[in-house]
């Protein structure tokens, strides 16, 4: 055999190895999940109110960071298209030489950038023009617009 069929048989031999471990480890959590359920079903079908912590996925999803909100990723996207923008800047102006080409290539992107950030400032305030704090800790949603007052 030559050197070349040797390590190929190797590499196959890890590859199907790691796949039937693969496949070991992913039915066994299925079984352990499926046992999970059935425990929690059981306790349910009791009147047995289970505890949090027998579904971590839930309990860890309380805790968990909120979503960014939209004017948080036109600002990321504005912050990203500026960077773009200036790299290009400086890029096509000393590649080519003309600083004219560069400022006005770069320029439109930063441009386009500091529309995102602007954009995204102004969902900001937008989504806090009707919003009321809670007041002693306890949470009140916002409230919606109100029409005015027309007399009749």
């Amino acid at each position: 055999m030559h050197e070349g069929e040797v390590v190929l048989i190797i590499l196959s031999l890890m590859i199907v190895s790691g796949m039937g471990i693969l496949w070991m480890a992913m039915s066994n959590r299925r079984a352990v999940r499926e046992m999970e359920h059935r425990e929690r079903l059981a306790m349910i079908q009791r009147g047995i109110v289970p505890a949090p912590e027998t579904d971590p996925l839930a309990f860890d999803a309380q805790f968990a960071p909120p979503p960014p909100q939209k004017h948080e990723r036109w600002r990321a996207a504005g912050v990203v298209i500026i960077g773009l923008g200036l790299a290009m800047m400086m890029l096509l102006t000393f590649t080519t030489r003309e600083p004219e080409l560069g400022i006005g290539v770069g320029g439109a992107f930063v441009v386009l950038g500091a529309t995102f950030v602007v954009n995204a400032s102004l969902r900001r305030a937008d989504r806090n023009a009707y919003y009321y704090p809670p007041q002693n800790g306890a949470y009140r949603p916002p409230r919606p617009p109100q029409p005015p007052n027309v007399a009749p």
